[in-house]
């Protein structure tokens, strides 16, 4: 099956049955291209993540060891994920395929279906174990440092996808594939406790207000990629005691964008624009490997796929999408594609396309707002809370607000060489037609070859826990951790709160200045009431000291109670804790003062019987 330069596919309609007829015989036996020793190859993936590192001109922050595998290796500038969040992102990285080609584009989906890969399609480290290869899910990484073992795969399979553990558990002489994943960039992020980064050095981009809440969180998500950064060093410490760096292909990238509104979950650059660096030994001579280049070109990370196997010497199976970019068989992409379906309970679909210049998006809900509820985006991102906060109140500028909006447009263009923010979008001008064109016929095409299941529903068997994500309600901002046993609703004029086993726990977001705080509110119960109050700031967002005891009068009356608590920064979560219980609560309002002195001011409230704080 030729390829046509610049295309993804082979020619001709892709369709499943020809997928599956191309591939079975590949899946037995993969081809060898050749019969020279061949490399270790470690793959260094990091959680939510941009390319935000020192080596990519971020002078706010300190990567040394990344920089390091920059200035010995190459340095990609534009390399972008498939999609914009964990599950379908891996699963396409898996498999080498784009996620709408085999039903994988939703977060989480398919864990208790059985459903599996169509015939013939194996993930790729079946071919590197049938070549002799040993692959591995590293979780002993260096001395300190613990791989988190992730897969994340929105398929089942019916064997384990790796040999073991750690490189170290392969035969005498044996090539090795390992893969490491961090997930220092995750959130909940930590204060970096060696060299922190002071908040008033960090520049949010422009589409944040630039106060110095969001300074703050964006600092959190600087600190924790120099956390990320010194456990990548450990990592090349080892492999240097253990004399493999000088025969070993490294690889580091990230899963999905950076968890910031406009990031993770979205087709913008903060949402699949990932860090891309691969460092080949001198002595290997691999062809588009210089020490300490730079490379514009166009690569999506399922080309990394492609060309793992081609660095393997074994032949790329037709059945995958990817290219390779490095060796003799290195191709050049025109397009790289990108999709966004169901992420938690926010149902939407949105594909991107992008070429050398711009960036086109198709919103197929544009009925679906950016900022659609989402129970952890929402109290888990301060960001996001800050601008519900200043949206509100009418304090966002134009360009911020229009994230805010109750619609999307159907159609997005940017032109990312002079808007790189992607702020303002050219969907409707006539200069930009032709690119608008071309990139619209280029999504098409994709579109119709790879069959694109996320046009189809998703079945509800196929979610993962499908009563957590229908049990995924907000009242007021205020949802719950474990959307299964502690459930709320609004009733009678209260935030009626239900729980029903372990876990039971009732949070919200909110930003404000710190200082001396109190929380106040009327509530009763019979059965189970809140056992403590917890609260978090941005700069420590789950300190276990943060909670105060609550002692409830348990009596089914209303009763109102008031907690002191002390904030240093700017506080960002509330919370109350059932513990393990089985019985209900009606909490009639919540208040939050500040107190200085005898002086308490009233901040913000929330009375349940008004359906809006």
């Amino acid at each position: 099956m030729k390829r046509k330069p610049g295309t993804s596919f082979a020619a001709g309609t892709f369709s499943r049955r020809r997928l599956i007829e191309c591939v079975t015989a590949g899946v037995a036996a993969p081809a060898l291209l050749t019969a020279a020793p061949r490399p270790n190859i470690l793959w260094l993936i990091g959680e939510d993540l941009c390319p935000d590192l020192h080596c990519y001109g971020n002078q706010a922050i300190r990567t040394p060891n990344l920089d390091r595998l920059a200035g010995e290796g190459v340095r990609f500038d534009n390399a972008y994920v498939t999609n914009p969040i964990c599950s379908p992102s891996r699963s396409a990285i898996a498999t080498g395929m784009w996620q709408i080609a085999i039903d994988a584009q939703n977060h989480r989906a398919h864990r208790g279906d059985g459903y599996r890969l169509p015939e013939g399609i194996p993930v790729f480290t079946t071919y590197l174990r049938q070549a002799g290869y040993h692959t591995s899910n590293v979780i002993t990484a260096a001395e300190g440092v613990r791989g988190t073992g992730k897969t994340d795969f929105n398929f089942n399979l019916d064997r384990r996808p790796y040999d073991g553990t750690d490189w170290n558990q392969r035969s005498p002489g044996q090539p090795f594939y390992a893969q490491i994943n961090f997930k220092q960039a995750h959130r909940v992020w930590r204060r970096d406790p060696v060299n922190p980064i002071d908040p008033a050095t960090v520049m949010p981009p422009p589409y944040y207000p630039d106060i110095p809440a969001v300074r703050e969180d964006w600092t959190m998500y600087y600190d924790s990629i120099q956390q990320l950064d010194r456990n990548i060093g450990k990592v090349l410490d080892r492999l240097e005691r253990e004399n493999l760096m000088e025969n070993t292909v490294i690889a580091f990238f990230g899963d999905n964008g950076r968890a910031m509104p406009r990031g993770k979950e979205f087709l913008y650059e903060g949402g699949i624009h990932t860090p891309f660096i691969v460092r080949a030994p001198k002595q290997l001579r691999i062809e588009g490997a210089q020490y300490g280049a730079v490379r514009k070109d166009l690569v999506s990370c399922i080309d990394l796929t492609a060309t793992t196997l081609e660095l393997a010497g074994i032949r790329m199976p037709p059945h995958m999408h990817g290219y390779p970019f490095l060796g003799p068989n290195r191709k050049a992409r025109d397009f790289v594609f990108a999709a966004r379906d169901r992420g938690d309970e926010t149902r939407d679909r949105i594909r991107s396309a992008r070429d050398a210049r711009f960036k086109y998006i198709r919103n197929y809900r544009p009925e679906v707002p950016y900022c659609a509820p989402n129970a952890d985006r929402d109290v888990e991102i301060p960001t996001l809370r800050v601008l519900r906060q200043m949206h509100e109140k009418g304090q966002l500028t134009l360009v911020q607000a229009r994230f805010m909006a109750d619609r999307k447009p159907s159609e997005e263009l940017y032109d990312l060489a002079q808007d790189p923010y992607e702020l303002v979008n050219l969907a409707g001008s006539s200069a930009h037609r032709k690119s608008l064109d071309r990139l619209r016929a280029a999504m098409d095409s994709w579109i119709k070859k790879t069959g694109d299941t996320g046009a189809v529903p998703e079945k509800r068997s196929a979610i993962q826990r499908p009563d957590e994500i229908e049990n995924r309600v907000q009242v007021d901002g205020w949802c719950t951790h474990n959307y299964t046993e502690c459930v709320l609703s609004r009733a009678a004029n209260a935030m009626h709160v239900r729980c029903a086993g372990n876990g039971n726990v009732v949070r919200r977001s909110y930003v404000t200045e710190g200082g001396g705080m109190q929380l106040r509110f009327s509530a009763r119960s019979l059965s189970a009431p809140p056992k403590t109050f917890s609260w978090g700031v941005v700069m420590d967002f789950d300190n276990p000291a943060n909670v105060r005891p609550i002692e409830f009068i348990a009596d089914g009356k209303s009763h109102e109670y008031k907690i002191d608590f002390p904030v240093e920064g700017h506080l960002a979560k509330l919370g109350f804790d059932f513990g393990t219980a089985h019985g209900e609560t009606d909490f009639d309002w919540i208040q939050l003062y500040r107190v200085t002195g005898a002086k308490s001011d009233l901040v913000t409230e929330w009375r349940f019987d008004s359906g809006n704080s």
